[in-house]
């Protein structure tokens, strides 16, 4: 028998690739509209940081990812929708890093569909926003179309239950890598660039500028490398998760 053979190499393991899907990474703010602030800091380009970091992640997994910006300027809200449906993306991921009162919200928090929502902070977060891309309440389809409305309502009885899951998703594997998540993770919000009956769609908020702790995680790369990861890997395992679905479907 042979002896004495050497270890063999620990190789580093390689990503679960995604090939097939197609992502939108909307980072939120940009141009005149700089979002909430703290000290020169700007959650506008906190986030847009973040999202090319992750679309680099995304795209070393086979992912194909769209961006509603790539600079620092600003988009509509119809533009930033309008993008991921000409991209034929699977999936739609709204990036926040917003501000409330001092003591009022830390951690991550992933936001879904939620018209009916009570959440104080959730209505504060819209109010504040209220000019941009977290408009509540607006219908791209027009008002008073029923049948818009209703074939809206059709399409989302399909495209919710996938947003919740890969929100379920997202904060489990934040919760592996160590990101400090808000008391409440998933929570549901009125926030319009949910409303896509058409596209699974999420807005994550990286973290609450307002809180200290949330701002030094948002601007030391080695968290934010952990997040990316956390996303990424979510953002995978969703992929097999719909494949799974889709192939129970057809049986």
């Amino acid at each position: 028998a042979l002896r004495n053979l050497p270890e063999p190499a620990q190789m580093p393991e390689a990503p679960p690739r995604a090939p097939g899907l197609t992502v939108t990474l909307d980072p939120g703010h940009g141009g005149f509209d700089p979002g909430a602030q703290a000290g020169a800091e700007t959650e506008a380009a906190l986030v847009l940081t973040f999202a090319q970091e992750l679309r680099d992640a995304l795209e070393a997994r086979g992912v194909t990812v769209a961006m509603t910006r790539d600079s620092d300027v600003y988009v509509r809200l119809e533009d930033r929708m309008t993008a991921a449906r000409a991209s034929g993306s699977h999936l739609l991921m709204s990036l926040h890093a917003d501000a409330l009162p001092q003591g009022q919200a830390a951690g991550a928090t992933v936001y879904v569909w939620n018209p009916a929502s009570d959440d104080r902070a959730a209505a504060q977060l819209a109010l504040r926003h209220q000019r941009d891309d977290l408009l509540a309440g607006m219908d791209l389809r027009g008002q008073d179309d029923a049948l818009a409305m209703a074939l809206m309502d059709f399409a989302r009885t399909d495209t919710q239950p996938r947003s919740e899951a890969f929100a379920r998703l997202l904060t489990s594997r934040m919760a592996l890598r160590g990101i400090g998540l808000h008391g409440r993770p998933v929570q549901g919000a009125a926030f319009s660039v949910l409303k896509s009956p058409d596209i699974p769609s999420v807005l994550l908020e990286l973290g609450f500028i307002s809180d200290q702790t949330d701002l030094a995680n948002l601007t030391d790369p080695e968290w934010r490398a952990r997040m990316v990861e956390a996303v990424a890997e979510a953002t995978t395992g969703w992929w097999r998760d719909e494949h799974a679905r889709a192939g129970l479907l057809r049986h």
